[in-house]
């Protein structure tokens, strides 16, 4: 046993290193306030908790979890109840630990790829253990930290399975397909590219084909097939409200340019050069698919499982955000991408120069250390920037010192009797988690049936918060159209209304 831990440390000592980096990083960024939280990790956090305590799929509102798949609440829960500690006590570690499951499986995606290299596989875990990409991601609680580590175990599964093509490793290639795609929707981009894996697989004969495919894709969807049910049960929706996107293809692509624009360096701003390098990486991967498709002895291979990922999940994302709206491409949705776009874009270079005679490896290797020397210094700008507001106020959300001492939230927490028992807010989750207030969402725009409602009540009562705005929703000038205000509070960072027909009375 030793000796088989030592051979392992041997072997990857360089990710241990990373991951200690990581481990210490993770905790500095959450020693002031603790995990970052979001809206969406309001309603992961409750659901989790409502799973522990009564095994029911509902948030704080008692409202079913439709948005989201029950992968990530799920796991919170599991967690909490082998430790007995609440997400927002465990969730640093937790995530120190996916992060490093991360570093320690690319290490040995890189140690199987062709004509690698040690000092290649040190200096690209320096750059991940030190990516503000992941480090904004690892230190919030999102499903994307879990995404992301079942991502990086699915090219592992993949890859064992090419292999001998063993019944035993089909099973854990579908399980963790079917886990990602219980975490997060986008996890549909896996079970494509695992079925097109297998599908191109030139070892397999058609009868054995077909029957790999058809446990594979009956293995990977049955979660996530039953967890739609059961939401189209509770709430009449398979994935929740999902309104026709307003930005064009061209929006998209641009979003996705100024996306990864901020992760590279020498490109920041530069939107259209960034998505012209995106789009030739993406080329580069397809040619190298069909590269090895035709050519089968290079295809059971991590290059071909990683670029196949890589293609699918891009054009997957721009597809979806062409067609529904949501959130722009952000780093937080187009991080799975991240670790496939650095492995595709430079895994070519330690086998260029193992082919190039001593004098004319210069040529390539002084372009890539000034590269990689500008990556690194990119990266040290942007999280020492990030670091100035961490240290003193906390991650970004609401457990920042800006949420935490709101003036409106103070209000409400003080003043709680003066609100209309029908209450609504632009940042429902802010109210409840920062001050344990039960209110509704306010109404989309575009959703005659949800203002309709909204405007049925004879009175109610409006949380604004400043931070929380979200234009897709109705705002208060839309609600004094149609109700009269018979309560103002003014505050630094918000108000609080009440609105009533002429009929209505307070509450003494």
């Amino acid at each position: 046993m030793n000796s088989s831990v030592a051979i392992f440390i041997k072997k990857h000592w360089d990710a241990l290193l990373a991951s200690v980096t990581v481990g210490v990083f993770l905790l500095l960024y959450t020693r002031h306030s603790g995990i970052g939280i979001s809206p969406d990790s309001v309603t992961y956090l409750t659901v989790a908790e409502n799973i522990r305590n009564h095994f029911s799929l509902v948030d704080f509102n008692q409202y079913p979890l439709v948005d989201f798949p029950v992968g990530y609440p799920s796991t919170l829960s599991l967690v909490m109840l082998v430790t007995g500690l609440s997400p927002l006590q465990f969730a640093p570690v937790l995530h120190i630990i996916l992060f490093g499951g991360i570093l320690f499986m690319t290490s040995f995606i890189i140690s199987r790829q062709q004509n690698t290299s040690p000092l290649y596989k040190l200096l690209l875990l320096a750059l991940l253990s030190f990516s503000p990409v992941l480090l904004e991601i690892y230190s919030m609680l999102w499903s994307e930290t879990l995404f992301i580590f079942l991502s990086v175990t699915f090219f592992i599964a993949a890859y064992t399975y090419g292999k001998n093509h063993s019944s035993r490793n089909l099973i854990f290639f579908s399980i963790i397909t079917g886990l990602c795609f219980l975490t997060r929707y986008a996890g549909i981009s896996l079970v494509i590219t695992g079925g097109a894996f297998i599908l191109f697989d030139g070892d397999l004969g058609a009868i054995k084909k077909i029957k790999h495919l058809l446990v594979f894709g009956m293995i990977a969807v049955s979660g996530i097939v039953a967890n739609l049910i059961h939401n189209h049960m509770v709430s009449g929706s398979t994935t929740g409200v999902r309104e026709k996107a307003l930005r064009t293809l061209g929006d998209t692509l641009l979003q996705v340019g100024n996306t990864v624009s901020d992760w590279l360096p020498f490109l920041h701003g530069y939107a259209l050069i960034t998505i012209i390098l995106v789009l030739l990486v993406f080329m580069v991967s397809v040619y190298s698919i069909v590269f090895r498709i035709l050519q089968q002895q290079f295809y059971h291979s991590f290059e071909t499982i990683i670029s196949l990922f890589f293609v699918v999940y891009l054009l997957f994302m721009i597809t979806i955000a062409s067609v529904s709206r949501f959130e722009d491409l952000s780093s937080r949705l187009l991080s799975p991408i991240y670790i496939p776009l650095l492995l595709v874009g430079s895994s070519w270079i330690p086998a260029s120069l193992q082919k190039m005679v001593y004098r004319k490896k210069w040529l390539l290797l002084l372009p890539v250390l000034i590269i990689y020397s500008g990556f690194a210094y990119h990266q040290y700008s942007q999280n020492a920037e990030a670091w100035e507001g961490i240290k003193d106020a906390g991650i970004p959300g609401y457990t920042e010192d800006s949420w935490k001492e709101s003036a409106t939230i103070q209000y409400i927490r003080n003043n709680k009797t003066l609100l209309s028992p029908i209450l609504y807010s632009d940042a429902y989750d802010a109210a409840y988690f920062l001050a344990g207030i039960h209110s509704l969402p306010l109404p989309h725009k575009e959703i005659s049936e949800e203002r309709s409602a909204l405007l049925q009540n004879k009175g109610f009562s409006v949380i604004w918060l400043n931070d929380g705005f979200n234009p897709d929703l109705v705002d208060i000038n839309f609600i004094k159209q149609h109700k009269k205000i018979i309560f103002e509070k003014q505050l630094a960072d918000g108000a609080v209304y009440t609105f009533a027909d002429s009929s209505f009375v307070l509450p003494k």
